[in-house]
């Protein structure tokens, strides 16, 4: 059976269903990031992120 889980989010605190168990279908699917931006990502947080925060670090990576 999947893993799901209600994780917080480390940046905002908002509350978001991990589907770690079944990543195809995780919300953060939704948001399409370069392995730089990933990199990124990986530097400043140890845990999953909401989708909107995935979105407003790939911009800020960009910037």
């Amino acid at each position: 059976m999947p893993e799901h889980e209600w994780r917080q989010c480390p940046r905002c605190g908002a509350e978001f269903e991990c589907k770690s168990g079944t990543v195809l279908l995780c919300q953060c699917q939704a948001v399409t990031l370069t392995p730089a931006q990933l990199d990124y990502i990986a530097a400043r947080y140890d845990d999953c992120l909401c989708r909107a925060c995935l979105a407003a670090l790939r911009e800020e990576c960009d910037a």
